[in-house]
């Protein structure tokens, strides 16, 4: 950034925020809408100012969506479950264990499908190796009646695990 350097806790117009978050200035005018927490000052002629709340929140919003691969539905969830707070620190660089993942971890689906039942490599067959009669039967959407009540079991446990980690959030936002 050319010309003065500015401290910590000064305001920034929407190109110097623009430059310290290495985004266009028109993303963060588009994050405005659709983040309503984000609230610049707007000054003479509708100028926007950031103070230092607003761009710790922006970095949040940005490590959220570039770092973590959130999508914007996904964000604003984030900020309605976690709140502000939880944000703004994840864009001090903190990585609260509550924040869930979003990229797939094929050692953690491993597991998930271990605790289901065998695993099959997704690896083609060397030979030597048998290969399982489940390896070689087709691939079909679960329609019958067993995958049908797995798959809500799976998605009752995962909607127990939401419900807990928002009441875990809730308890540090009103702890912190």
């Amino acid at each position: 950034m050319a010309g003065i350097e500015k401290g910590e806790q000064a305001f920034r117009t929407i190109t110097e925020a623009a430059e310290l978050l290495d985004v266009p200035a028109h993303v963060l005018r588009f994050w405005e809408g659709k983040f309503p927490q984000l609230r610049p000052l707007k000054r003479a002629g509708g100028r926007r100012h950031y103070r230092p709340e607003d761009m710790a929140l922006l970095r949040g919003i940005r490590a959220l969506l570039q770092e973590d691969g959130y999508q914007l539905k996904g964000v604003q969830k984030v900020l309605k479950d976690q709140g502000v707070g939880f944000v703004r620190a994840r864009g001090a660089g903190a990585q609260p264990d509550i924040l869930p993942p979003v990229k797939a971890d094929p050692e953690v689906l491993a597991l998930g499908a271990a605790a289901r039942g065998p695993v099959y490599p997704l690896s083609p067959v060397t030979s030597g190796e048998t290969q399982s009669p489940a390896a070689t039967a087709p691939v079909t959407p679960a329609s019958d009646e067993a995958s049908q009540a797995r798959l809500q079991a799976a998605l009752e446990k995962l909607e127990r695990a939401e419900a807990i980690l928002s009441a875990v959030a809730a308890f540090q936002r009103r702890a912190s």
